[in-house]
């Protein structure tokens, strides 16, 4: 069991390896009054930019939120999955990483006799943050994933912080660096019981909320 969860862990930290650029400095330099054309058009300039970042956020909130469809997709079709969000540059290597990720999972689970098709993922983000870093936005988010596989004990819950480094390729933001960290994460209820995997299908199945994740 314990093997298990380490391999549940490993899904958790796709490509936990690689640099993470370093964040931009701000500095602030003296300059002459503004004209009122010139603040009207710095104004228009920095709603431009925030709309972009915002713009970024969102897409790296979706990407997080794939986790349970690339855990699930077949070779070829999880390649083609982690390409649709990632840069040209990027997206094989992630793949790569994540495949063999996943494969030593259903490896794992097929050695214990269970059927793989019985995996059972759910990641949910809860919070993000968004900053410009140099030509690109980097954008922290926190969520948790939830796996559950019926016949090997209670359902997993693995809290983390991933790091994507979105870059706009063709009007599209795409993830040029993913990083996963684990945590923080809170501490079950002393009072809580853990359930067996079996009551988490369900529930897994249900349509993502991600109201909480758009503000």
């Amino acid at each position: 069991m314990r093997r298990l969860a380490v391999l549940l862990a490993v899904l958790a930290v796709l490509a936990a390896g690689g640099a993470v650029a370093t964040r931009i400095g701000r500095h602030s330099t003296s300059s002459p009054a503004a004209t009122p054309s010139d603040a009207t058009q710095r104004s228009a300039t920095t709603a431009g930019a925030q709309n972009e970042i915002q713009a970024a956020r969102v897409a790296a909130v979706a990407a997080v939120s794939l986790t349970d469809e690339v855990a699930r997709a077949g070779f070829i079709s999880r390649r083609e999955l982690i390409e649709s969000f990632t840069t040209p540059a990027y997206g094989p290597k992630l793949a790569d990483e994540t495949s063999s990720a996943v494969n030593a999972m259903l490896l794992e689970l097929g050695q214990r006799q269970t059927d793989p098709s019985a995996l059972y993922v759910v990641e949910q983000p809860i919070t993000a943050r968004a900053e410009a870093n140099g030509n690109g936005v980097r954008v922290e988010v926190w969520s948790v994933l939830v796996v559950a596989v019926p016949g090997t004990g209670p359902g997993r819950q693995v809290w983390r912080t991933v790091t994507l480094d979105m870059v706009k390729v063709g009007g599209r933001w795409l993830v040029g660096r993913w990083v996963s960290t684990p945590g923080p994460t809170p501490s079950p209820s002393a009072e809580g019981a853990f359930d067996d995997a079996r009551a988490f299908v369900e529930p897994i199945g249900w349509p993502a909320a991600t109201s909480s994740v758009v503000k």
